[in-house]
């Protein structure tokens, strides 16, 4: 009996406070290729149009050794809300020993590593989606950014 009037109030507690986890999100998977080479370590980060408020998470998922990603909205669960966004991605070079800041050079240079540059748009639907394969250009041998100084011209 007692087990049964427990159940009970936590019942009536549950409905009298609700459940509202958030908005709904839905699931979001595809796979990376820099070429025809799976981008292992890569990070996608899925970043909606329009968005107004500057704290709104930032979908993202870490891409596993055969190029495929699955993104999480961080403590909010995974995926993404629907809507229109702009993908970037930043492959760090895990040859590399991280920076002061944590950080390892990108394998793609910068390329896509900002949403203002980034040609790559996704629609997310309110359904399962899968975005397919998303094909990348690899930067030339060799590039790097350009200085944001003349500090690289040779000393007389």
């Amino acid at each position: 009996m007692r087990s049964v009037m427990l159940a009970a109030i936590v019942s009536a507690t549950v409905a009298a406070t609700g459940c509202d986890s958030g908005p709904k999100l839905y699931k979001v998977r595809g796979t990376v290729r820099v070429g025809d080479k799976p981008a292992a370590d890569a990070i996608v980060f899925l970043h909606r149009q329009g968005r107004e408020n500057p704290n709104e998470q930032v979908p993202y998922g870490k891409c596993a050794a055969d190029g495929t990603f699955s993104v999480a909205n961080g403590t909010s669960g995974e995926g993404a809300l629907p809507g229109d966004y702009v993908l970037t991605v930043v492959w760090p070079d895990m040859s590399k020993a991280p920076d002061g800041n944590g950080e390892r050079p990108d394998l793609l240079a910068g390329t896509y590593a900002q949403p203002a540059k980034s040609a790559l748009k996704v629609k997310v639907e309110a359904k399962d989606n899968d975005l397919g394969e998303v094909k990348l250009n690899a930067p030339p041998p060799g590039s790097v950014p350009a200085p944001k100084s003349g500090a690289d011209k040779p000393l007389k």
